[in-house]
């Protein structure tokens, strides 16, 4: 159990960083005025979205490691395209390139169907965390 504790606080960890990446950034009012503004803008959301991409490959080395088994996360990792691509955009991300926009990070970008699979592979350790880990039992216990 402490094993998987451990591996959802990675999963948490991804989770903070996701709900950043979906939090508007710039004016209120649409794009921001000047061109380096909404070119700073991208900036930031791409490099939030690369850290997010990135926890959630730690949380499928730590999955496999523990040798955890549930039918959706199974199914979704059973796609080794998609998973190796993110394993290199996670290298890409993590450690020194030299290309600006290095080929590996690339690759999971441009695989059709992959902000759909991460999105689905999210969901699908959300659900894998709450019905192996007694989350509920424990908030409830927080807030009697």
């Amino acid at each position: 159990m402490e094993k998987l504790i451990s591996l959802h606080k990675h999963w948490l960890n991804a989770d903070a960083v996701k709900e950043v990446v979906a939090t508007k950034i710039g004016g209120d009012h649409g794009l921001p005025e000047g061109l380096s503004d909404f070119v700073e803008l991208l900036h930031s959301s791409f490099a939030r979205l690369s850290v997010l991409y990135g926890l959630i490959y730690v949380v499928i080395e730590g999955y496999k490691e523990l040798k955890c088994t549930n039918p959706k996360v199974d199914e979704l990792l059973s796609q080794e395209g998609f998973v190796d691509a993110l394993r290199l955009f996670r290298n890409s991300t993590f450690h020194f390139q030299k290309d600006p926009i290095p080929e590996k990070a690339m690759k999971f970008l441009e695989l059709s169907e992959s902000e759909n699979w991460i999105r689905a592979l999210h969901s699908a350790f959300k659900k894998f965390f709450e019905a192996e880990l007694p989350i509920k039992e424990m908030m409830d216990k927080l807030n009697a």
